[in-house]
């Protein structure tokens, strides 16, 4: 029994509900009080109900298979004969594993092993060389920086020397001067012979001094 498709009132009218797309062909309740679909009308879509289900012994099945569901290699023991592993939502490395032994022990899967095997190699080796480009470039900015530290580091050691020097210089300087200076004492003055004093002439006339 071929299920049936169910689509919504007036799909094929409107390229929004899906006219020449399939992706936008999606089931909506007939909805509506004049609607054809809510109201069951023949030559109309039809609306889901219980009486359209399959049969509990095709339900399910993938082409008389039934799908078990594989998220990593230890699930693959589990498909047996008149099973198809379906692999669910996995990263690559882990995909690459379960491919692998798919097909080294011929368990069916739901995907071609051989192309998405090839797909998955081209990825992991461009992430790779984007990693390695990655640290190439870190490396080189670490390099970078390091050079531009040591230049820093040299001119800041070579102004400290400078000023050091200048220093010395100046306080060299300043103790020449010091030492000039002392070596300049001043002489003291020869102290001249004192004089014998004088009489000093009064008007008194012999009155006293």
């Amino acid at each position: 029994m071929v299920q049936k498709k169910f689509k919504r009132t007036n799909f094929a009218n409107y390229s929004k509900l899906g006219v020449r797309r399939k992706n936008k062909q999606k089931y909506r309740r007939g909805i509506g009080l004049d609607n054809k679909m809510r109201l069951n009308m023949k030559g109309h879509l039809k609306n889901v109900r219980v009486g359209f289900r399959t049969a509990k012994k095709t339900r399910d099945l993938i082409g008389d298979l039934k799908p078990v569901t594989i998220s990593n290699v230890k699930d693959l023991t589990k498909v047996k004969q008149g099973m198809i592993g379906m692999i669910a939502k996995v990263g690559n490395k882990n995909k690459k594993e379960i491919l692998e032994y798919a097909t080294k022990n011929n368990i069916k899967i739901n995907l071609d092993a051989k192309k998405e095997l090839s797909k998955i190699e081209d990825k992991l080796k461009q992430s790779k060389e984007k990693k390695q480009e990655r640290k190439a470039k870190k490396i080189a900015k670490d390099k970078k920086a390091q050079k531009e530290a040591e230049k820093k580091a040299q001119k800041e050691a070579k102004a400290e020397k400078k000023e050091l020097e200048n220093k010395e210089g100046k306080g060299s300087s300043e103790d020449a001067e010091k030492k000039s200076e002392d070596k300049k004492e001043i002489k003291p003055e020869q102290k001249k012979p004192k004089e014998p004093k004088k009489d000093t002439l009064t008007n008194n006339y012999g009155r006293g001094k």
